[in-house]
């Protein structure tokens, strides 16, 4: 069994420290347990760092298309560099699982399962900076659609995101198995006050305050959110908004700057910058509630992970999101700042609601696991041919 190992090293496309990354380490990880590294092999990009300690499987190498080719061209030679590097493999039969439909290249051999987690770049292009008739649109759908239609399965992330493979590539729904995500390990509330106020204090975060965590890009809502907190401003209910991200350096975050000024936010919302791993529970178990007003999602992990750690979530009713949130939050119409800002006022100002939510919530996310995930993963490599 060959599992697309890329995703863990440093370097390759920004994946390791993000959604992809995590995926690709929580889902090996769950294997690893249950079916042992040695019914595993890992392609790795030979160029870049090792994964290391992540795994202990036998190691594939294949290499990288050269920089030094004009963008089109290196895109196009990436894929025949990785479907050459595995020709053998496929050749005697082997199980490959590209743990990401965006690194999979465009001929792909009869044994292969594919991860999508999302469509935003065709369902959304111009926040890209594309439409659908340029040239790079059209060479990626190409692409895309070749690997998509050769596998011999595709594994989805979500009910939605099935959908949108339907829609957009015509496949069949009987070729698609959808197997949710789950939080990183370990996360879990952190209840001793004194823990949470070293952390805020550290940060210069001041209780009460609302949390969102994410990405700044247009799809995310932001602008509705600092609508909503400007409307609860005006009622004479100010609260303030932690913005926790490593925003500095994204093309939005001046656009975001000039939003907050426009709406007199400056001293209303609170940058802290990128916050560890080892902080954020504290920051999740001391809010009044997580707001994610995302208006597209592939899955919606933030809000998992939100009520892994014991917050009450408000979020959009869109795309994905009500698949992970259900009834254990407070589900909004995208776009509407008057909806949202009435349901942050409600958890706000009504704490048995908001005590009742932190349950539900951590409830929810129970039925959330990354050993679920991979006996479900392998039963899709067992109706594929792995012997």
């Amino acid at each position: 069994m060959i599992l697309d190992g890329r995703p863990l090293q440093p370097g390759f496309k920004a994946h390791h420290e993000r959604g992809i990354g995590r995926y690709a380490r929580n889902l090996l990880r769950a294997m690893e347990d249950l079916y042992g590294p040695q019914n595993l092999e890992l392609i790795v990009q030979e160029n870049l760092p090792d994964p290391g300690p992540i795994s202990r499987a036998k190691r594939l190498k294949t290499r990288c298309a050269p920089e030094w080719l004009p963008f089109g061209q290196r895109l196009c030679a990436y894929h025949w560099q990785v479907g050459r590097s595995l020709a053998p493999s496929w050749h005697k039969g082997k199980v490959v699982h590209f743990l990401s439909h965006l690194d999979a290249p465009a001929r792909v051999g009869p044994k292969t399962v594919i991860t999508v987690h999302d469509l935003i770049f065709q369902r959304l292009p111009h926040l890209y900076g594309h439409s659908s008739n340029s040239r790079f649109f059209k060479l990626k759908r190409w692409l895309e659609s070749r690997c998509l239609f050769g596998a011999a399965h595709l594994i989805s992330v979500s009910e939605q995101t099935k959908r949108d493979i339907q829609e957009i590539y015509g496949l069949p729904a009987e070729k698609i198995t959808v197997i949710p995500e789950a939080c990183d390990p370990g996360l879990q509330p952190v209840d001793d006050l004194c823990a949470q106020g070293e952390v805020l204090g550290r940060l210069g975060v001041k209780p009460p305050f609302f949390l969102y965590l994410g990405g700044i890009d247009q799809r995310k809502g932001l602008d509705t959110l600092f609508e909503a907190l400007a409307h609860l401003k005006q009622k004479n209910e100010p609260h303030e908004l932690v913005l926790v991200g490593n925003i500095e350096e994204d093309k939005s975050y001046q656009g975001l700057l000039n939003s907050l000024e426009q709406k007199g936010l400056q001293k209303s919302v609170h940058l802290p910058g990128f916050v560890s791993d080892q902080d954020l529970p504290c920051l999740f178990s001391a809010c009044l509630a997580f707001v994610f007003p995302s208006c597209y999602e592939g899955f919606g992990l933030p809000p998992l992970e939100a009520m892994t750690m014991g917050a009450p979530v408000i979020a959009s009713r869109a795309s994905a999101v009500p698949e992970v949130v259900a009834d254990a939050g407070i589900l909004v119409e995208p776009n509407n700042p008057g909806e949202l800002a009435q349901a942050m006022a409600r958890l706000a100002n009504d704490n048995e609601l908001a005590c009742k939510m932190r349950e539900k919530g951590r409830k929810r996310a129970c039925l959330f696991s990354w050993e679920e995930a991979a006996r479900k993963t392998w039963q899709v490599y067992r109706e594929v041919g792995l012997t």
